[in-house]
């Protein structure tokens, strides 16, 4: 069991997390292939990744943690981000087993307030970022909704592992269950503004439609993000 070590004086309150896997062609963003190449999801996985840390590095008064996958990525990720990002394994098991035990990682260095989202969202306004530590002030847990029924974001006060166990990940299903979780738990819950992440080719050509009518503000650039597509465009027309 993870001892609750001190909160130094010096460290916010606030913590927020991306979970990122080691961006190897073959094994991440699989559904983008075809029409995408493993090398050119793979390309596109990383600019997610570091426009991510780029918008929530902006988020004042929070710590940024990278959590990675696997577990020998640690080199690859401390090489790609700034010298103030922490790091914790995702460890092992499904979706649920890795998001709790992040929570009680990162909760365990005396943390009040953590978000944690996916490195698949770098278009996500940080507005919404900070609407969620602001809801954490006096509810439990906040949600992001995905359009496929999932979520892009959930912000905790506390490690609450219940809310992950027996959910079945990558269906329509994961909002409402996890809501109901939280209510059977006689856990607060709030819904932040809609997203949608980036799994599918459709969902690339929506990305490339939204940036080039700056749809998420001048506050969000996804520079990288964007030259990925640019590059892409013959193979992800419009």
């Amino acid at each position: 069991m993870d001892r609750k070590k001190e909160r130094p004086l010096n460290q916010p309150e606030c913590a927020i997390a991306v979970m990122a896997k080691q961006p190897e062609p073959g094994k991440v963003k699989t559904r983008l292939c075809p029409p995408l190449t493993p090398e050119q999801a793979a390309d596109l996985s990383e600019a997610f990744f570091l426009d991510t840390v780029s918008l929530i590095s902006g988020i004042q008064h929070t710590d940024v943690f990278v959590a990675y996958d696997p577990d020998t990525a640690l080199d690859f990720f401390s090489r790609k981000t700034p010298p103030f990002v922490k790091f914790v394994t995702q460890g092992q098991g499904d979706l649920g087993a890795r998001l709790s035990g992040i929570s009680r990682k990162v909760f365990a260095y005396g943390y009040k307030k953590l978000v944690i989202l996916a490195s698949d969202t770098p278009h996500l306004p940080g507005d919404i970022i900070r609407k969620a530590f602001a809801r954490l002030d006096n509810t439990d847990v906040v949600l992001g909704p995905c359009d496929d029924g999932g979520y892009y974001l959930i912000g905790l006060r506390f490690p609450a592992p219940g809310l992950f166990e027996g959910i079945p990940w990558s269906t329509s299903r994961v909002l409402d269950l996890t809501i109901g979780r939280a209510h059977e738990a006689g856990m607060t819950c709030e819904l932040l503004p809609p997203c949608y992440d980036i799994d599918t080719g459709e969902d690339a050509k929506r990305l490339m439609k939204d940036l080039k009518v700056n749809a998420f503000g001048d506050s969000n650039e996804c520079l990288r993000t964007k030259k990925v597509l640019t590059d892409l465009t013959p193979i992800l027309p419009g």
